[in-house]
């Protein structure tokens, strides 16, 4: 058993208590059995062990890979996590949030120019959520829809890979993994 160090990992349990309180009793579409707060945690996981961040990174980012849906998916904001948890991880959080007052093509672009101007650590936890996201897909999307999720985690991996060779590598890893059950599957 891990010895008990006062102050060790303060932020980062802060942080999974917080997204897991307002993320509730949601749950991921086409996976419903599984609490929404099993992504964040996934992507978190993601980001310290393949991201080849240092320690300093890791405790900005792993934080915001927690909280990266909040925003967007509950009623959390950014001023509220500023508040709690300061400007870095509020900015980190903000640059992963979608303006839902753009139309999705839009959205979509704004979105990725926003990410190729923030820090190396803001696209790890973009490159590992998109990773998380293709662990499955939800039941209701058709080929036409995967084919297209699939494109753009490629497209993504080209633009901000550099960030971290690991999770490049796993995104596309994961990319090669869906075609190739989609090709078994006719």
């Amino acid at each position: 058993m891990a010895l008990y160090r006062p102050g060790q990992n303060t932020t980062l349990n802060q942080v999974i208590l917080f997204a897991t309180m307002v993320h509730g009793s949601q749950v991921r579409k086409g996976n419903e059995h599984l609490p929404y707060i099993v992504h964040p945690l996934d992507v978190m996981q993601e980001v310290i062990y393949y991201s080849g961040l240092s320690v300093e990174k890791l405790a900005l980012a792993g934080p915001v890979a927690a909280l990266h849906d909040t925003v967007e998916d509950t009623v959390a904001t950014i001023e509220q996590i500023e508040e709690q948890f300061g400007k870095e991880i509020a900015q980190g959080v903000a640059a992963l949030t979608k303006n839902e007052e753009l139309d999705w093509e839009e959205r979509k672009a704004d979105s990725l120019k926003r990410l190729k101007a923030s820090p190396n650590w803001v696209k790890c936890v973009k490159l590992a959520d998109r990773v998380s996201n293709l662990k499955n897909f939800p039941a209701m999307w058709d080929r036409k829809k995967i084919e297209e999720y699939l494109k753009e985690a490629e497209d993504l991996a080209e633009a901000l890979g550099s960030a971290s060779v690991g999770l490049k590598a796993r995104l596309l890893s994961r990319v090669s993994e869906a075609r190739m059950i989609l090709s078994i599957r006719g």
